[in-house]
């Protein structure tokens, strides 16, 4: 018997090593990265792109109640000046590309818990799809109109940052056309919302850590860049030691990954 109760104790503890719950807590800036809320459609082969609202509502509930306040990026913008002191638990909740389901789903939880977050917008994709998918693994879906990101600002519960015009991959153009991507966004989402546009991520993280691509990028005038790179970023932040780098919840996550990717880093291997 003592050998079947040793062999499950090492069975059970090889099957729970590919979560990060051995590695050592680390430090940083806590920024979780999602993109769509709401249910995959029919042949979609990114469902980890997908979160449902059920696990949002709970994700952000289990934020709230750990005592983590969520962050805009002009709250970011602040702390950054000295103005105000990062908080002790601070988060930024941010979605990539400016889904429609972000105002269908997202955005309705965020404002009834009492919780803020952050959209990177596609310019050129506002109002239209997401054309930079191929419909073969990811059917195109609606973006969010122009109206429906301006009642989210105007709430005071989103806040939006750039994502370039179209969503190319930065290093696979030429510098200059890289350059345009990124300054041609923020001058046209600033025209749009009336703010400052302090924050960017670059698509697909590519180009994040190409240091031409990214001495565009700050260039353009961004204070803050985001990577897709898995990972926490010490504070106070080394702006010309890298990008933020950000914390990619899946569809797949249960609130144990997110306890792990908020404690150490990533969830699992």
């Amino acid at each position: 018997m003592a050998i079947i109760l040793a062999a499950a104790a090492i069975i059970i503890l090889a099957a729970s090593a590919r979560w990060a719950w051995w590695r050592r807590r680390t430090a940083g800036l806590e920024v979780l990265c999602y993109h769509k809320i709401g249910t995959p459609p029919p042949g979609s082969k990114l469902k980890e792109l997908w979160v449902s609202p059920e696990k949002f509502r709970a994700q952000v509930k289990y934020l709230l109640g750990k005592g983590y306040q969520t962050l805009l990026f002009s709250d970011l913008l602040k702390i950054r000046r000295g103005e105000t002191p990062l908080p002790a638990k601070a988060v930024l909740i941010t979605f990539d590309d400016g889904y429609e389901n972000n105002y269908l789903h997202a955005w309705p939880i965020l404002r009834e818990l009492g919780a803020k977050g952050n959209i990177f917008v596609v310019f050129s994709t506002i109002g239209k799809a997401n054309l930079w998918h191929d419909p073969a693994s990811e059917p195109w879906v609606n973006m969010a109109t122009l109206d429906q990101l301006r009642e989210m600002q105007a709430s005071g519960v989103i806040e939006y940052g750039s994502h370039t015009m179209s969503h190319p991959h930065l290093s696979a153009l030429s510098l200059d056309d890289a350059a345009c991507e990124m300054a041609e966004a923020k001058r046209q989402l600033e025209a749009a919302f009336g703010r400052e546009m302090c924050a960017f991520a670059y698509p697909y993280g590519d180009g994040a850590y190409n240091p031409p691509v990214r001495t565009k990028a700050l260039e353009a005038g961004y204070t803050f860049d985001f990577s897709f790179r898995q990972g926490k970023t010490p504070w106070p932040w080394d702006r010309a030691g890298g990008p933020l780098d950000r914390l990619f919840i899946k569809g797949s996550d249960t609130i144990w990954d997110l306890a792990l990717q908020l404690s150490r880093g990533a969830s699992r291997l």
